[in-house]
């Protein structure tokens, strides 16, 4: 279950990363820069569990390089799928993606990491930063 469970979130960041191209090449190149710093410690954690529930390392391996085919999928599914649609359904589509993963950070994740961390003083600066950021490198990614 754990497998499937990362593997739907893969196929959807992929999915939005093939979409995203078929806006703009980069897009779609800021959208997979952007899934990497959430894809690797949820990959980690995984394979942590899969190691703690006695999987052999051979096969935690073989997962591993598995998880590259959801993404892979969703991002050619993507892009085919969406390339020929009008820009209105592809920015439909981009945007329930990201109210979605934005949904999931404030309800979800945010408590659940306030409940584990004292709150730091810079920590909701940190946070909109973030998304800050990520707009500022959008926006010179969309002049250059």
């Amino acid at each position: 279950m754990i497998f499937f469970g990362v593997s739907v979130d893969l196929f959807s960041d992929g999915t939005m990363v093939g979409t995203g191209s078929t806006v703009a090449v980069g897009l779609g190149l800021l959208l997979a820069l952007g899934q990497v710093p959430s894809d690797v410690p949820e990959g980690f954690a995984t394979i942590a569990n899969f190691r703690r529930a006695g999987v052999r390392r051979w096969t935690r391996l073989l997962l591993s390089a598995a998880f590259a085919v959801p993404i892979f999928l969703g991002a050619t599914l993507g892009y085919w799928l969406m390339r020929d649609a009008p820009e209105l359904y592809k920015l439909l589509l981009l945007t329930f993606t990201a109210g979605v993963l934005s949904t999931l950070v404030v309800e979800e994740l945010v408590p659940e990491a306030v409940e584990e961390v004292p709150e730091h003083p810079l920590s909701s600066l940190a946070f909109v930063g973030g998304f800050a950021l990520f707009a500022l490198i959008s926006a010179y990614l969309e002049t250059g």
